[in-house]
């Protein structure tokens, strides 16, 4: 009953198939949790005595980005150019289909579908997003539609809404796995987390996509779920080039999910808890907008500590209405319900209209 009261608020402030109007997001993701008993997590203040302002705050951003940036890692050189190859072209009903890859660092290539709306033309710009997968075998199959859980290709819904979009492998999905892949990495490059890794390689999706005639470099998003939405927090946090983050299930705490496995932050991470804690992260995304969304399973009602740690920071910009959460108390997964309000957050902030209300099976 719950879920079915929000869903009918919700979608009764969102525009369809308009352009993007005046939507009172506050109300929508902040409201339902303001009631909430925030619990005592030991959160460091983001602001304090000696941080109050906004010229106070940009200037201690710089510090604690460089503090992350330490338990993150060095990131690798990127080559002078990209080395694009095209592996295969699909013309399907709505859109063309490339499978591709490009040169993430000098020792590794980026395997990636890239999903192009039929009706473009050569001087128009797109706005594009990344589409970032979850853990599975099927990898960059199931955003794209070619595995079995359609509620999960992403990609294909975003693109026939008009997107150009980009799914792109996590490194630590190819060849024997995570564990695998982490060991490879530290061995060949032990100044840089498994986390660094997902983080540079979404910095090259960016260059990618810049590349391309039809993007609007100005308008670029992204979106993951589960290991997908751990890479949209990095790549908001350490990217700025990203304009809009969706991230469902990731597990926004580092104590809430496995962010101290060997393919993300390591162990070594696990004696700056709490000091250190994933609200800071989420503070280098302000101003620009950032959703988490969750079924009470890695995220949900425990993720609105993190949001209200992280407030103070978007009121310093006036830009209170871009960080929000949505609860669709639907375990670890994605339902339809959440995804239209996914797509219509990215409209928004990306200000595009539309062109089909596509979210997928219901």
């Amino acid at each position: 009953m719950k879920l079915q009261i929000l869903t009918t608020l919700l979608l009764s402030f969102l525009p369809l198939g308009q352009n993007p109007t005046p939507i009172d997001w506050i109300t929508l993701t902040q409201k339902p949790f303001a009631n909430l008993k925030i619990p005592e997590l030991n959160l460091n203040p983001l602001l304090n005595e000696s941080i109050k302002t906004k010229e106070e705050w940009d200037t201690n951003k710089i510090k604690l980005k460089t503090l992350w940036m330490d338990k993150i890692g060095v990131f690798p050189k990127k080559p002078s150019n990209l080395s694009t190859k095209i592996e295969s072209t699909e013309l399907l009903a709505t859109h063309k289909r490339i499978l591709l890859n490009f040169q993430s660092d000098e020792n590794d290539r980026i395997k990636a579908y890239l999903l192009i709306p039929f009706d473009i033309s050569k001087t128009t710009k797109f706005p594009a997003v990344v589409v970032f997968h979850q853990t599975t075998k099927d990898t960059i199959k199931e955003p794209v539609g070619l595995g079995p859980n359609q509620s999960l290709a992403i990609a294909n819904h975003l693109v026939d809404r008009g997107y150009i979009v980009l799914a792109p492998e996590c490194f630590i999905m190819k060849g024997k796995g995570p564990q695998a892949q982490a060991t490879e990495l530290a061995k060949n490059q032990p100044e840089l987390t498994g986390l660094g890794k997902m983080t540079f390689d979404s910095s090259r999706c960016v260059d990618f996509l810049e590349t391309h005639e039809n993007v609007d470099s100005a308008r670029i998003g992204c979106i993951g779920f589960s290991l997908g939405a751990k890479e949209v927090l990095y790549a908001m946090a350490f990217e700025p080039r990203y304009k809009v983050g969706v991230f469902n299930e990731g597990g926004i705490g580092i104590r809430m999910s496995n962010w101290t496995d060997p393919w993300y932050l390591t162990a070594k991470m696990k004696p700056h808890i709490p000091s250190m804690e994933h609200h800071q992260v989420l503070s280098l995304i302000a101003p620009r907008p950032f959703l988490i969304m969750g079924g009470n399973s890695a995220d949900g009602d425990s993720s609105w500590p993190f949001i209200n740690a992280v407030l103070p920071i978007y009121r310093l910009y006036g830009a209170e209405n871009r960080v929000g959460l949505i609860n669709h108390n639907a375990k670890h997964s994605f339902p339809h319900f959440a995804r239209s309000i996914a797509y219509q957050w990215l409209d928004y902030w990306l200000n595009h209209k539309a062109t089909k209300e596509e979210a997928g099976p219901k």
